[in-house]
C-alpha cells in the first residue's frame, strides 16, 4: 500500500471544507461573493457570470447587501454552500457539507448532488454512511490514516459499523 506520493489535477479544484472560511463578516453577502470567488480561483468576470445562480441557490435575493455578521448562521452556509457548488470545478470536494440548512435546502441540496452523478467528479468526505451509499459509485473508508476498506459503498458502509460495534 503506497504511504506517498502526488496527485496530479488537471482542471480546477473546488474545496469546500470548513463553512464560512474566506467570509468576512464586515463585508456585504455580495461583496463575499466576489472575496470568496477569488480565494477560489475565480476572476471578478467569472463571478459576474455565476453570481445570479449563487444568489437565487441560495435564495438570499433580499439579504445580499446586508453585512454577513447580520446573517444568521443558516445564511451563511446556505451562501458558502451555493459559491462552491456554482463555482462548477471540474472537482468538488465537500466534506461533511450535505447537511446544511434546513429541510427544504437540503432537500434542494440533494437534488443538486444527484444531477451531477456522472458529470462531475465530487469527494465526499463524510460520517454519513446513508449519504455515501445514496450518493457514491465508489467509496473509501479510512481509519488513522490508513485505508481499511474501498469499493462498494454497500461493503464500505458495513465496515464503517463494524468499527463501531
Amino acid at each position: 500500500m503506497p504511504n506517498k506520493g502526488s496527485v496530479r489535477v488537471s482542471g480546477s479544484l473546488v474545496p469546500f471544507i470548513e463553512l464560512g472560511v474566506g467570509f468576512n463578516p464586515e463585508l456585504t453577502g455580495r461583496e463575499n461573493i466576489y472575496l470568496n470567488g477569488a480565494l477560489l480561483g475565480f476572476s471578478n468576470s467569472e463571478i459576474d457570470k455565476m453570481y445570479d445562480e449563487i444568489v437565487k441557490f441560495a435564495e438570499l435575493e433580499e439579504f445580499m447587501d446586508q453585512k454577513l455578521k447580520n446573517y444568521s448562521s443558516g445564511m451563511q452556509v446556505r451562501l458558502a454552500f451555493s459559491i462552491a457548488v456554482r463555482a462548477k470545478g471540474d472537482i468538488l470536494v465537500l466534506d461533511e457539507v450535505l447537511a446544511v440548512g434546513d429541510a427544504a435546502f437540503q432537500e434542494k441540496c440533494n437534488e443538486y448532488f444527484k444531477s451531477l452523478h456522472g458529470n462531475q467528479t465530487v469527494i465526499l468526505v463524510t460520517h454519513d454512511m446513508e449519504n455515501v451509499e445514496k450518493f457514491c459509485d465508489r467509496a473509501i473508508l479510512i481509519e488513522n490514516g490508513r485505508i481499511v476498506e474501498e469499493g462498494n459503498p454497500a461493503r464500505v458502509t458495513k465496515a464503517y459499523k463494524a468499527l463501531w460495534d
